[in-house]
């Protein structure tokens, strides 16, 4: 049941931009209003003093696939054998309903003994609406004991543990985190990426490690029954799969001169999958590591041979008109056109994004799209944009304040969610069946649990926590769900397809650039430079692919250049330079 791509990218995984919190974290009147009641820097958490906590015994009658590495059924025991209340601040969600009424909820508190107040908020916990109310909260001093699923930034979780605002959970996971420890040590990039440049670790992270996920942002699929019925095979180059739409277009396969050899829409960037034919581009805000030099890939050579690609095939009629404009309703439609397929091929994050996915029906139109690998560009470029580090970690799911008397309790209250029963519970609810030998998972090895009927959100409404609880979620357990080969879904191609056609061609983890923490007297610029250039890297995009300027006349794109100079572009890169070194360090 991995259901991050129901919708457009992975769900939970954008950060809020850095102006959305960190200019008003940094005002006066969030600090002072920080500083008094009961969130003062003198009303202390409680010490260290309770004994550690220690792994508990695995459950016996599971049955893990050999080398498993993930979350496991422990003999869990209550926390306190008087009951405790905690107030926890939380985003409004359709499907968890009333927090307080939620069933995981009922379950946590029977099994722990640890009663949440929660307190919800409107919004999505990553979303404007959602930080502005909790800036104001925290502002008036109104402080709970904990936020859960709220998206604080690296930044922001800095600047309030820097403030004393935020607990620094250091010694509180080493001691009473078992699970997450454990976790830590299957993933040992987790720690560093949680960790602030002050070496505090000011939440308990969220670890999800979705293998598609990883390569989704570029994912680009072509219609392998026009490709036969064109005469043509699967391209490898930029020039055979200019061929194959080409052939698209000649032959009609869509009839009536409406067919579409390739769409795209405006929440799916092309430049994630055609740029990687001329340089490695991992997307938004297209920052690569060089030998340890923080890079903008969009002022390169390569970018500029990219665009005049991408502009030959649209100005051929090989794109759609509206690929910049379209929106996912639209790209549906033509995904969805009743008769014979629009569309030879997509850029989309998975068949969904432009296509019903009926799972009960063999012959579905989502069954004639396959992932395309990376495309091979005039030089030898070849890259999957892999995304090692940004996918995995959710890095503020809770988060303890300052107002909280017992950080100990809290934590492992947070812990006892990566229990593998838990994690089933918070995010698939109760309905799920441990499987048996030979039951086989997404990835054709023994899995360990599934689901009799098929999961949607109506089902589970009021059950589950919808990934906004501490989870963890392994490569391992996310394959190990059980595959019904009567009744097969979209996970196993969408798996193997990622496995065979994007992996071997993933680029370098070095070149990556990591999620950074900023200092906060840098946050605030880099929060309107890095705006500022999102907007004119993506303005122009558009422009030089649809003609309206020209990426072969030298004049054109050296104007494009210095506009990005005169936004900032150096002391910009100078920032994340800046903050690269410090996570290395």
């Amino acid at each position: 049941m991995q259901e991050d791509l129901r919708t457009a990218g992975v769900k939970r995984r954008s950060f809020v931009a850095g102006a959305l919190g960190i200019a008003a974290a940094g005002g006066s009147g969030v600090l002072s209003g920080c500083s008094s009641g009961e969130a003062a820097a003198g009303a202390a958490p409680a010490s260290l003093s309770a004994p550690a906590v220690e792994l508990a015994p695995k459950k016996t009658g599971i049955n893990y696939p050999p080398g498993y590495v993930g979350p496991v059924a422990r003999e869990q025991r209550a926390i306190v054998t008087e009951q405790v209340t905690f107030t926890v601040v939380v985003p409004q969600n359709l499907t968890i309903g009333d927090w307080n009424k939620n069933a995981f909820t009922q379950w946590m508190e029977q099994q722990t003994g640890i009663r949440i107040q929660f307190r919800q908020v409107a919004g999505k916990g990553d979303d404007p609406e959602t930080m502005t109310k909790v800036n104001a909260m925290m502002a008036a001093g109104d402080i709970p004991d904990a936020f859960l699923g709220v998206t604080f930034t690296r930044s922001q979780l800095y600047l309030y543990g820097a403030q004393n605002l935020f607990v620094d959970l250091n010694a509180y996971l080493d001691k009473y985190a078992p699970n997450l420890q454990q976790a830590m040590k299957d993933y040992p990039e987790a720690r560093r990426l949680i960790r602030s440049p002050d070496k505090g670790i000011y939440s308990f992270p969220d670890i999800n490690d979705c293998y598609h996920c990883r390569a989704s942002n570029g994912r680009t699929l072509l219609n392998t029954d026009w490709i036969r019925k064109v005469g043509l095979a699967m391209p490898k180059t930029t020039d055979e799969f200019r061929e194959v739409l080409t052939a698209f277009k000649k032959a009609d396969l869509g009839g009536r001169g409406k067919t579409i050899p390739f769409a795209g829409y405006k929440d799916a960037a092309l430049d994630t999958y055609f740029m990687n034919a001329f340089l490695y581009n991992p997307g938004d805000p297209w920052l690569v590591v060089n030998d340890g030099k923080v890079e903008a890939n969009y002022v390169k050579d390569e970018w500029r041979e990219a665009l005049k690609y991408l502009r030959g095939l649209y100005a051929d009629g090989l794109l759609n008109k509206d690929i910049f404009t379209a929106d996912t309703d639209q790209m549906n439609r033509y995904g969805n056109n009743p008769g014979a397929p629009l569309v030879g091929g997509a850029r989309a994050y998975y068949w969904g994004s432009f296509l019903t996915i009926d799972q009960t029906d063999p012959n579905a139109r989502w069954h004639q799209y396959e992932t395309v690998p990376p495309l091979e560009g005039p030089n030898g470029i070849r890259y999957a944009a892999w995304n090692y580090l940004k996918v995995g970690l959710e890095v503020s799911t809770l988060v303890v304040t300052r107002k909280c008397k017992r950080p100990d309790l809290l934590v492992r209250w947070a812990d006892f969610q990566l229990d593998l029963e838990a994690v089933l519970r918070s995010y698939a609810g109760p309905d799920f069946r441990w499987s048996v030998k030979g039951d086989k998972g997404i990835n054709g090895k023994q899995s360990i649990y599934g689901f009799d009927a098929t999961w949607n959100s109506d089902a589970t409404k009021g059950k589950t926590w919808d990934q906004f609880g501490v989870m963890y979620r392994s490569g391992d357990f996310r394959l190990a769900e059980r595959v019904n080969p009567q009744k097969p879904t979209f996970e196993s191609p969408l798996y193997e397809q990622t496995r065979d056609q994007l992996f071997p061609y993933k680029q370098p983890l070095e070149m990556e650039f990591p999620p950074v923490t900023l200092e906060a007297d840098q946050a605030a610029q880099d929060a309107e430079i890095g705006l500022n250039l999102k907007g004119e890297v993506t303005t122009s995009l558009a422009k030089f692919v649809t003609g309206k300027l020209d990426p072969a006349y030298d004049g054109q794109w050296r104007d494009y250049k210095d506009r990005i100079s005169r936004i900032g572009l150096q002391p910009y890169l100078e920032i994340q330079q800046a903050a690269y070194e410090t996570y290395q360090g």
